[in-house]
């Protein structure tokens, strides 16, 4: 299901999680940020709502960012990494998705606890090797959570 919100991914295409993300966003009209300083950047020029894509370690900040801009109407988040004491919970619906326990990959405890935080779904990826595919499912539901309403707009 393609979107009419534009999809802003902030990846880092050197890293598997990255590659993941341009896989799963090919062919979805997707503006790609490699920085959280070009995320910023973005935001300044633009002024339709997004969706938001991230991973790892670009997560945080990026939602540091948009937790105060009514522009972003969901994200989703693979295998995000930071501290979930000082996360909050976010104005829009996000989805986490993290990989089975790996030594490859950031501690399960971590994204969920984040998850938490931000009072997201949380899903497990098989591990098959498949990620963008399994992916894509979480993407249309990602859609379809960014057409609702948010809190205070009924």
């Amino acid at each position: 299901m393609q979107t009419r919100l534009p999809l802003l991914l902030l990846a880092d295409g050197r890293q598997h999680d990255g590659r993941t993300l341009l896989a799963l966003a090919r062919g979805q009209g997707v503006f790609v940020l490699e920085e959280v300083a070009a995320l910023a950047h973005w935001l300044q020029l633009g002024a339709t709502p997004v969706l938001l894509l991230a991973h790892g370690a670009l997560c945080v900040p990026a939602l540091e960012l948009l937790a105060a801009d009514t522009r972003c109407r969901a994200a989703l988040l693979l295998s995000p990494q930071g501290d979930a004491l000082a996360a909050r919970p976010l104005p829009f619906p996000a989805l986490v998705a993290c990989h089975r326990p790996d030594p490859r990959y950031p501690r399960l405890t971590q994204a969920a606890g984040l998850a938490t935080a931000w009072q997201a779904r949380l899903h497990l990826l098989s591990g098959s090797g498949e990620d963008a595919s399994e992916l894509s499912p979480l993407l249309t539901d990602l859609i379809r959570l960014a057409s609702q309403p948010l809190a205070g707009e009924c």
